[in-house]
């Protein structure tokens, strides 16, 4: 049978929201812990705790694919993703709007199952090319997100930020009933069996040592997510909008190497990509603390971020195309299981840099945090093992 496309800019637009969803609120972060008067602590959860609904739905929504068909299963999220949204602009006390935030994850099923319909239909050569256009594609919303989301809290408070993604969300469920054509036609007989096949994913290196790697240079999002704001208000006393401005450098890093992959993705191996993506992703944080011991200004600090994130963003294509081509007939899964092994990490990041951001001294924390990343990560990838 033959596999209709979506278009590119469909897949890219889905795959994109959870991330835009997960940044959009960074620089209303204090003005949500006035407004719902909570500490910085309580708040940050509104990140990590949407990140740990994120791996949820990577875990299931793979299998649900596999077994009911990569369309229906992508409707159904983002059904919950709209309901979810219009939940949060309505709340009223901190713990609905903390369960609809955490729902709000329903839209990381458009990342996963993005990834699972390119592997449908390319092979593993194009799958690399193929996820680092959709990266550079997906990576725009995220870089115009947090300055987005300053304007609009400037201008209508923190609570329409979730005005505009209910309406974004009405927007997506209609371009998916339009656009998205199904493109996985040998289904898995019950969600069960499908599940049980995540031990043989654990115990394949083919698909563990890349995860490994993809997972750690991604948590220097929950890092950056949560230390940023906290430096930008408290050390740098920032506005959201000016904020905002500062927080958009690392999207703009991780384009920019999903740009350099998809121009020599057929010439490199994708082990070189990580080890390259991991050594830049090191050095981005040790010039952050350099710049920042000697010369105190949010340029010192933020802009040097984006060096840190253009190495994740050469590691994120060449990873995930190991990933998914893992084991093939298991792409859904592989695709689930392997974000939700990288949501779970950066969550716990996030949660980690919250806890303790407070006590020490912001700048050489965050900063350090994430060369530790950048070592781990270099280590991971130097240990993969191609197929």
């Amino acid at each position: 049978m033959i596999k209709a496309r979506p278009h590119l800019l469909t897949l890219s637009l889905l795959a994109g929201t959870y991330i835009l969803v997960q940044v959009i609120i960074v620089p209303s972060l204090t003005d949500l812990q006035e407004q719902f008067k909570t500490d910085y602590k309580t708040i940050q959860y509104t990140i990590s705790g949407y990140l740990l609904g994120v791996a949820f739905v990577n875990f299931i929504a793979g299998p649900l694919s596999d077994r009911f068909g990569r369309r229906p299963t992508m409707f159904a999220f983002f059904s919950i993703f709209f309901a979810s949204s219009l939940g949060c602009y309505i709340s009223s006390d901190f713990n609905s709007f903390l369960f609809f935030r955490i729902c709000q994850s329903s839209s990381a099923a458009g990342l996963v199952l993005s990834r699972a319909i390119i592997g449908d239909f390319s092979s593993k050569d194009e799958t690399v090319k193929m996820l680092g256009l959709l990266s550079i594609a997906m990576g725009i919303a995220p870089s115009l997100a947090p300055l987005a989301g300053g304007i609009i809290n400037d201008y209508f408070g923190s609570k329409g930020i979730f005005l505009f993604l209910t309406f974004l969300s009405l927007l997506l469920l209609a371009l998916i009933m339009i656009d998205l054509k199904e493109t996985h036609f040998n289904k898995s007989k019950d969600i069960f069996s499908q599940i049980k096949t995540y031990p043989n994913l654990i115990t394949s290196l083919d698909f563990w040592l890349p995860t490994s790697t993809f997972a750690l240079s991604f948590s220097i999002f929950g890092i950056f997510f949560i230390g940023g704001p906290y430096v930008a208000v408290k050390v740098f006393v920032l506005s959201p909008t000016i904020m905002g401005i500062c927080l958009s450098f690392p999207a703009l890093g991780y384009v920019l190497g999903n740009i350099l992959v998809s121009k020599i993705a057929n010439i490199v191996s994708t082990k070189n990509l990580m080890v390259l993506g991991s050594v830049i992703l090191f050095f981005g944080p040790c010039i952050s603390l350099l710049l920042s011991n000697f010369y105190f200004h949010p340029l010192s600090f933020f802009l040097p971020i984006l060096i840190m994130t253009f190495g994740s963003g050469i590691i994120w294509p060449a990873s995930n195309a190991e990933i998914v081509k893992a084991i093939p007939h298991l792409a859904g899964s592989a695709s689930g299981l392997g974000s939700a092994v990288m949501t779970l990490m950066s969550s716990f990041a996030a949660f980690l840099t919250g806890i303790y951001i407070e006590y020490l001294n912001p700048i050489d924390f965050v900063c350090y945090f994430l060369i530790l990343v950048g070592v781990l990560s270099f280590f991971s990838s130097l240990c993969t093992k191609l197929k």
